[in-house]
């Protein structure tokens, strides 16, 4: 059974983040930025912390908590211990 889940972009202008999913194949479409949530936290001079890495973008809701879509080098091991209560880690 194919599904669609909207992470993002409902709502808003930017920030499209589209699952398909499709018996055990699933691809993303249009992974974008929710520039509305983005300026709650950073502005012009105020940037994210390189060193973080996923770790404050997935606190703040920018990116939703997937498991296994983000790159290596992006993730550290304690990354998602914050999201253990999440239903999609």
């Amino acid at each position: 059974m194919v599904r669609l889940t909207f992470y993002g972009g409902i709502r808003e202008i930017g920030g499209n983040q589209i699952l398909l999913e499709d018996g055990d194949r699933s691809v993303f479409f249009d992974f974008g930025l929710s520039f509305k949530r983005y300026k709650k936290f950073y502005e012009e001079y105020l940037k994210p912390r390189a060193g973080s890495g996923l770790l404050d973008p997935l606190i703040m809701g920018l990116l939703p908590p997937l498991k296994g879509i983000y790159r290596d080098d992006l993730q550290n091991s304690e990354i998602w211990k914050h999201f253990h209560a999440s239903p999609f880690v």
